[in-house]
């Protein structure tokens, strides 16, 4: 008996912690695109190394192909105007890129 009841609490106690964590609702992300005038991989490096480490930034890419730079960010611990800042004085100039809005089908 003192086993099941053991095992009974142990489940229950499992479930609602398991039920706690899947209940955190995850933070809200954003996306936004910048044109760079870069010309180099140093410039992709440069760009990548210092967007990458700042706080809220989830994901940073930099292609140097399309002279873009996107990123994914938590809106709640940085604001969208230290991207530019920290382009800027790193020497750029940073043109932000409109959404890309979703396709039309055709009727």
């Amino acid at each position: 008996m003192k086993k099941f009841v053991f095992a009974l609490f142990f489940t229950l106690i499992s479930v609602a912690a398991f039920s706690a964590l899947a209940a955190k609702p995850k933070p809200k992300t954003e996306t936004v695109t910048y044109v760079v005038n870069m010309h180099c991989q140093n410039c992709v490096n440069k760009l990548t190394d210092k967007l990458s480490f700042l706080k809220g930034v989830e994901d940073c890419k930099v292609t140097l192909k399309d002279k873009t730079v996107t990123i994914k960010y938590d809106p709640a611990k940085v604001q969208e105007k230290t991207f530019v800042e920290t382009i800027e004085k790193l020497g750029y100039t940073a043109t932000k890129q409109p959404a890309a809005s979703p396709a039309k089908g055709k009727s």
